[in-house]
């Protein structure tokens, strides 16, 4: 596995230096791989990066150095030159995979640090963002089996996150956009580090909501299914209804597709959200036993609508209550009738749901019995 994980790096290095570096160049430079923003107990910035020095011109297994450098200033760009003066090699921002920021950091307030990030020329805006919650330097300790780094495993986990209905995925490019938008609201993944028997995983936990740059809530893994279906960000992932035969037990639908409508009227003060919610779904497992039939397939299909329905209106009302725009409610009213005049916009909102599951019961198996 290590040889592969070296022969990968290889790789990567010439497709992504080929014609910018030399191998004299490549081995002045240490490549950024993840910034982890924090703050020390006056809220002053405390940086990490995880960086990635190529051993080029070396032969064999193991041609790269993993580093781990800490700054610390009172501002970022203090920081990031303190990290430099423990270097005798450029740190080079160009291939930085994610941005990281410790869940005291965001309650403190991002817009203590995204300046440096946004103006700085040599940092790039389409890294993923996320918040990490619990100690960086545990988090960078930590020996993953999957991947040697950090940025890179993160990266992959959070493009893997497409396969999961509950999971929550944001570019740094796309929370700069929507901080400035509305009401400024914005949802981005939390992670957390898992240890146990098995080893070391990195696992995403629900949202962070973000507020004028501050976290304000939480959404649960849990509540995550609702909040993808109204923003029509499910692509793939699982619906698990009740088994109609044994309702102790469930039967697991595979998402195909998934597509959401929206539509928005809005009369003297009022708004109407309208979401079409279309699922395309096949029969992927069923526990304990339960006859392939009609009635039985109109009894799932019922049910995972009605499921559907109670997730997007218990996230919608929960975040209702608490005066919060998540779901860019604001922007679209905006665009519908730019002379409408809301104070609170999602206070004034109906949510409207018209919820169409599909189910393929496809194979040769038609039903299973215990």
């Amino acid at each position: 596995m290590k040889k592969i994980v070296s022969i990968l790096a290889t790789i990567i290095v010439s497709i992504f230096f080929s014609g910018c570096f030399n191998y004299k160049d490549i081995n002045k430079v240490l490549f950024v791989t993840t910034v982890i923003m924090d703050i020390d107990e006056e809220n002053k910035p405390v940086v990490y990066d995880e960086v990635f020095k190529a051993n080029a011109g070396n032969k064999g297994p193991g041609n790269d150095t993993r580093l781990i450098f800490k700054g610390e200033g009172k501002t970022m760009f203090e920081g990031a030159r303190d990290m430099s003066l423990m270097s005798s090699y450029k740190l080079n921002y160009t291939q930085n995979k994610v941005l990281v920021f410790t869940k005291r950091a965001a309650e403190y307030g991002l817009d203590n640090f995204i300046d440096f990030f946004e103006r700085d020329q040599e940092l790039i805006i389409r890294p993923s963002i996320c918040i990490y919650d619990g100690d960086p330097e545990k988090l960078l300790q930590a020996k993953l089996e999957e991947e040697k780094y950090i940025g890179i495993y993160i990266m992959q986990l959070i493009e893997n996150i497409r396969v999961s209905s509950r999971s929550i995925r944001r570019s740094f490019n796309e929370y700069l956009n929507e901080r400035l938008v509305g009401d400024k609201v914005n949802v981005i993944p939390i992670i957390q580090l898992k240890s146990d028997g098995l080893g070391n995983k990195i696992k995403i936990e629900g949202g962070a909501v973000i507020r004028e740059d501050k976290l304000v809530g939480v959404i649960k893994k849990e509540e995550a299914q609702g909040f993808n279906f109204l923003l029509d960000n499910v692509k793939l992932g699982t619906l698990e209804p009740k088994n109609p035969e044994v309702k102790s037990k469930f039967v697991t639908l595979d998402i195909l597709s998934s597509k959401t409508i929206t539509d928005l009227n809005y009369d003297e003060g009022k708004i109407k959200l309208i979401k079409k919610i279309t699922v395309n779904t096949s029969l992927a497992e069923i526990q304990e036993k339960m006859l392939v039939n009609d009635k039985n397939l109109m009894e799932l299909k019922g049910a995972t609508e009605d499921n559907i329905k109670r997730a997007c209106e218990t996230i919608f009302n929960k975040y209702k209550d608490k005066g919060l725009d998540i779901f860019d409610i604001g922007e679209e009213l905006k665009r519908r009738y730019p002379k409408a005049n809301v104070e609170n916009v999602i206070k004034e909102t109906e949510l409207i749901l018209d919820v169409d599951v599909d189910i393929t019961a496809s194979g040769e198996s038609l039903s299973f019995i215990k």
